[in-house]
């Protein structure tokens, strides 16, 4: 169950860190209704804020008492924290408010498809960091424990596809169902904040910039 389950839970984790009120300094998160089955100790993103382009450094403990688990299907819900009003994301080029119905293929199909331009990198990344900790398959899953501590990955720059997705406020809550049962498996709501990456302002038209502003 464990494999399968963490395979979408780092796919959200990560697309956030690309796509995603006062900033956040710490990645928050809580379990809203996981099986008892599965037991999440530790997720931590850092920097926060994330900013992209630039390296993310992942942390998760996770623990399973379940023999196994097949097929799932995982639902994420994001919207955009405003100082008025919580902005939902919409699904666009499976990338936002999207259900994957899949989760045993959701890392080959991203590497296939190559979702929105970014998204075949990171399901490659995301599929280096399982085996380096001996996940290598995904369905049937057989794991009592996954320990991920401070592992970068490369986070890329949000394309121009994605430009409405602004840097700023983040909350996600994501699900996962066993298909053929039905049953909850997942339930987990996480809340962080993006930075696009700031080049400096080099050549004589930033001089003239920053004497516009005295």
């Amino acid at each position: 169950m464990l494999r399968s389950a963490m395979a979408g839970l780092l796919c959200l984790l990560l697309w956030l860190g690309v796509c995603a009120a006062a900033d956040l300094t710490k990645l928050e998160w809580s379990d809203c209704g996981s099986d008892s089955g599965l037991t999440i100790h530790q997720i931590d993103i850092s920097p926060m804020p994330v900013v992209v382009p630039g390296d993310l450094h992942l942390t998760i403990n996770a623990s399973s008492t379940r023999k196994q688990l097949n097929q799932m299907k995982l639902s994420v819900h994001v919207k955009r924290d405003t100082f008025l009003l919580n902005i939902p994301i919409p699904c666009l080029f499976h990338v936002g408010s999207c259900t994957y119905d899949d989760t045993c293929t959701l890392l080959a199909t991203m590497q296939k498809e190559n979702w929105a331009g970014i998204m075949g990198d990171i399901g490659r990344q995301i599929q280096q960091m399982l085996a380096s900790v001996g996940i290598t398959t995904y369905c049937p899953a057989v794991v009592q424990s996954i320990d991920l501590q401070d592992y970068v990955l490369k986070m890329p720059a949000v394309p121009s596809i994605l430009s409405w997705f602004a840097e700023g406020n983040y909350e996600a809550t994501a699900t996962a169902v066993d298909t053929a049962t039905g049953e909850q498996m997942l339930c987990l709501n996480l809340k962080l904040t993006v930075k696009e990456k700031k080049e400096p302002c080099t050549g004589w038209l930033c001089g003239r910039r920053r004497r516009s502003q005295h």
